[in-house]
């Protein structure tokens, strides 16, 4: 079963998409001007959240996963198995303020 759940702050959305299979959860955290795949994060109850961030131009990094391990350190006490966060977010010419309500729309949809 798939639930999609929004929040929308600063003139941007974000996405928390969920997959369920058996206790094991895909989520893909995605929004902005360019939803994307940039990183990954898994997390378990007896693991810690690990990223792999992928490349996004020449020596450059996505950095998506503040937000992502930021997602699974809030699920890691709810979880009954394996979680995998794929996140991305492109917001063209992003302001501050925008930078800023990205940690409180993961909350939002953390909750």
């Amino acid at each position: 079963m798939t639930r999609t759940f929004s929040v929308t702050q600063a003139g941007f959305s974000m996405q928390a998409i969920v997959d369920r299979q058996s206790q094991d959860l895909l989520i893909q955290l995605i929004g902005g001007d360019v939803p994307h795949y940039g990183v990954v994060t898994t997390v378990s109850q007896q693991e810690a959240p690990t990223t792999i961030a992928m490349p996004s131009r020449p020596g450059h990094h996505h950095q998506e996963g503040v937000l992502t391990e930021q997602l699974a350190t809030m699920l890691q006490p709810h979880l009954q198995s394996n979680a995998m966060i794929v996140g991305g977010m492109h917001v063209n010419e992003i302001s501050p303020e925008q930078m800023q309500a990205t940690q409180a729309m993961v909350t939002s949809l953390g909750e």
